[in-house]
């Protein structure tokens, strides 16, 4: 147990194939050693407390304000509703060959998003909030609140 809280410390993304491998445990052996010892769960590929008791408490202490928010929504992530669909409209169709030519490309395009574009995005997302603050989170298309 205490090798795999170490390898677990020391890189939170390793998921539990690899922490086998590492620690010469069968798989099973190590998901019942992360799950029911150590009490982490594993979410998004990355290994986190099941407890967040811990977090909130050191939040409190230290006067930082929390805000409650819905669960993920493309309609409200900026990146969802304007960035990707910017990118992808410039790098479609193309083969770049290598990583770094994608990575050339992606910022060509990322720099040429214009403050105006960003400015524009903004409002467009408030809209998209405040339609959401009057729906009461309900699921509602386009412009219909």
């Amino acid at each position: 147990m205490a090798r795999g809280k170490a390898v677990l410390d020391r890189d939170r993304r390793l998921n539990v194939r690899l922490i086998a491998e590492e620690v010469g445990l069968p798989k099973t052996d190590v998901h019942r050693i992360i799950t029911e010892d150590l009490h982490v769960r594993k979410i998004c590929a990355k290994l986190v407390p099941k407890n967040l008791s811990d977090v909130w408490e050191f939040l409190a202490q230290n006067n930082i304000t929390t805000l409650p928010h819905p669960p993920y929504s493309p309609d409200l992530a900026p990146c969802d509703l304007f960035l990707f669909p910017k990118l992808k409209t410039h790098l479609k169709g193309y083969h770049f060959g290598t990583v770094e030519n994608v990575q050339a490309a992606a910022t060509r395009a990322l720099n040429n998003i214009s403050s105006e574009d960003f400015l524009h995005c903004y409002e467009e997302w408030q809209q998209r909030w405040n339609r959401c603050i009057r729906s009461q989170g309900a699921y509602f298309e386009g412009d219909k609140l």
